[in-house]
């Protein structure tokens, strides 16, 4: 009797339906806690303009919706670039197409690779620009947001798109979710902002946060909330935050900071025009030396030295750096500087493949 009891007990325990912990729960207190946090460091909320006030679609995915399940890498592994139209991942050993004329560049989210497309290979201007998300499984899932001339931004820990749209001379901070296509914030910014060439100012994406680049600060918006703030000592203009982090300069040294302290977690001799750039997670640093280019671990302060430019690399998921080499993957440790070469040929236009052609995922400058 004690037998046949057990065996109906595991079967009806087998036969239960367990769904996921909802992230939402899970996080709820960590995004309240990291935005306290982030906000303290803020001269204070910005005052909403007369007339301009934090729309109610703030936060559209509320408190009571979360993305389930949260991946924190693309889930495209290895080397992730494209030559012409053609995305490749895994080093190679995996493809599809985009369809439209050209590749702009494109961006490690949570839920596959974020291109952005159009007309020509041109990062900036050359027409309006498209999205496509490339899922881990290689589908491709068309992103009903076209834009003009912006700088968006995207944390590779999270499924947002975000960026700016002037909509009768407001500036409007907008967040899309890539993997549902469906916008889930739209935030109104108060007064009168200059940001330069763009046809609206360039942002970047960290959390629940995103980082409005105009000529006199960087803004910042919480966007579930509305919450505004603008942050010292992160000058003004384009920002460049991954993973909490930002470079600057302080006289002849470049430096690598937290956002969030204003601790200085890096500083290095750079010469006069010397800049660090920023891995997509803000592990390492890289700094272009002329013929060669150092990488900079954060955390350790140690680095490494490649010979060439920084400019022909891209970032893996993993953290490791990739070029394109005659027709082949070669893929670097920054810790060790040691690079393997990938077996797979990536086709070319014959006499090689055009260097305008290929952009690679996290490119450390894009072209």
């Amino acid at each position: 009797m004690t037998e046949r009891l057990t065996d109906l007990l595991h079967r009806a325990v087998d036969d239960l339906v367990i769904p996921p912990a909802p992230s939402t729960v899970v996080i709820s207190h960590g995004r309240s806690v990291r935005r306290r946090r982030r906000f303290s460091l803020a001269t204070g909320a910005a005052l909403l303009a007369a007339g301009v006030g934090v729309a109610a679609i703030v936060g559209d995915a509320p408190a009571d919706r979360g993305t389930d399940p949260a991946d924190t890498t693309s889930g495209l592994t290895g080397a992730v670039f494209s030559v012409g139209v053609t995305v490749y991942w895994d080093g190679g050993a995996h493809h599809t197409t985009i369809d439209d004329q050209a590749i702009k560049s494109s961006y490690f989210t949570s839920v596959g690779l974020l291109v952005r497309h159009g007309d020509n290979n041109a990062s900036d201007g050359g027409g309006p620009q498209r999205f496509s998300l490339v899922r881990p499984d290689g589908t491709v899932s068309p992103v009903s947001v076209v834009t003009e001339e912006i700088v968006p931004g995207v944390d590779p820990t999270e499924p947002y798109l975000a960026y700016t749209e002037v909509v009768d001379g407001v500036v409007q901070v907008v967040v899309h979710n890539v993997s549902t296509d469906e916008e889930v914030a739209r935030v109104p910014l108060p007064g009168r902002l200059e940001w330069g060439g763009w046809s609206g100012p360039p942002v970047a994406l960290d959390g629940d946060t995103v980082y409005v680049g105009t000529l006199d600060v960087i803004r910042t918006v919480d966007w579930r909330t509305g919450e505004m703030g603008k942050v010292d000592g992160l000058g003004s203009g384009y920002p460049s935050i991954n993973g909490g982090r930002t470079v600057g300069r302080t006289g002849d040294r470049a430096t690598v900071v937290d956002v969030d302290t204003g601790e200085v977690l890096l500083s290095v001799a750079a010469g006069r025009h010397g800049y660090l750039a920023l891995s997509p997670d803000g592990r390492f640093a890289t700094l272009d030396t002329g013929r060669s280019f150092d990488v900079y671990d954060i955390e350790t302060g140690t680095h490494t030295t490649f010979e060439g430019g920084s400019y022909d690399y891209g970032w893996t998921a993993e953290d490791d750096l990739a070029r394109l080499e005659h027709h082949h993957v070669v893929t670097c440790s920054p810790i060790t500087a040691e690079c393997t070469t990938g077996a797979e040929r990536i086709p070319g236009d014959g006499g090689g493949v055009a260097p305008d052609d290929v952009r690679f995922a996290g490119q450390i400058f894009e072209s």
